[in-house]
């Protein structure tokens, strides 16, 4: 069993200068060896070029591809650029404020070869907020076991209803990565399709280690999700809700993906996104809801009552 293939990280940063290093210090402090780093530098507007310019200069025997960009480019667009050009038989997409806890590609590699059928592996990830405590993405006791079922295998229809993985623990299988096209550079972000492509055409594996700290704070992309009024997330959920319609085979999944559209449809509702959100309803309708809720959230897009003001304080509250 081979566990010591090439893996190509692939760095996206972008106005990131004050995490940037740590997170190229975090690829260079891994045991696992066998990696090429790839750094985009997105055209940031702050001193992250410099700063990874230095770091690459100072770090000179490591396997570094950088590629600059002049003009930013859409994520998806500019990760691809990445893909196009890496060699690993495995594929990390890291981001320029995250950090790959030691011994992640270690174990998630061992678990791709273990299972070579497998489009990705996932992990657990540790969730960071300067000021706050850190926590697991799924629960762990106080000594740190994990306490819950966690899904491997065929997982489809779990990714299709919820969010059951965090994307930035994932490690891709390269060839099949590239095999369904990459990113879809027609959305603005990337790991809910990813999934959903790669999870109805493969098995996925799950590693029982905290494998990437994801650092929380308002500048990441994350939080734009249902940015009040102006989200430029929720029209490429909708997208590839609309994928999915087209991707289900079964009753079972065309319920789990009604379940989707009407929580996506809620959420856009509550940020007064009313026009994606009657999006959302309309695919609910071809689903064949038609009930109460239904009836209320299309009354509710129709009249426009804005209450992202509320939904912004309970967000920010919770």
């Amino acid at each position: 069993m081979n566990t010591s293939s090439l893996v190509s990280i692939i760095c996206t940063v972008f106005n990131q200068e004050d995490y940037v290093v740590e997170a190229l210090e975090s690829v260079k402090n891994q045991d696992y060896q066998n990696y090429e780093l790839i750094i985009l530098e997105n055209g940031s507007e702050d001193d992250s070029a410099k700063l990874i310019k230095k770091w690459v200069a100072e770090n000179g025997t490591l396997p570094i591809k950088v590629i600059h960009q002049k003009t930013p480019l859409p994520y998806c667009q500019m990760f691809n650029k990445g893909l196009a050009i890496s060699q690993g038989k495995y594929i990390m997409d890291l981001s320029g404020d995250d950090l790959i806890l030691p011994g992640h590609l270690t174990k998630s590699v061992a678990r791709l070869a273990e299972n070579p059928d497998s489009g990705f592996c996932f992990s657990d990830v540790e969730l960071f907020k300067a000021g706050q405590k850190a926590e697991a993405f799924y629960q762990r006791d106080q000594s740190g076991i994990l306490t819950q079922r966690v899904k491997e295998g065929d997982i489809y229809i779990e990714i299709v209803k919820g969010n059951p993985i965090l994307s930035v623990s994932l490690i891709f299988d390269g060839e099949k990565l590239k095999g369904i096209g990459g990113y879809d550079e027609s959305l603005v972000y990337e790991d809910f399709d990813v999934l959903v492509r790669l999870s109805r055409k493969f098995p996925a594996v799950f590693s029982n280690h905290i494998g990437v700290k994801k650092r929380l704070h308002s500048d990441s992309f994350s939080y734009q999700q249902y940015q009040p009024k102006v989200s430029k997330m929720l029209p490429s959920t909708l997208r590839v809700c609309q994928k999915i319609f087209e991707l289900n085979l079964t009753k079972e999944e065309n319920q789990a993906l009604l379940s989707r559209a009407m929580f996506e449809a809620k959420h856009a509702l509550w940020s007064a996104n009313f026009e994606v959100a009657q999006g959302f309803l309309n695919l609910a309708k071809e689903l064949g809801n038609t009930g109460f809720k239904y009836n209320l959230f299309k009354l509710w897009a129709k009249s426009k009552v804005n209450l992202s003001g509320i939904y912004t304080f309970l967000k920010r509250q919770h």
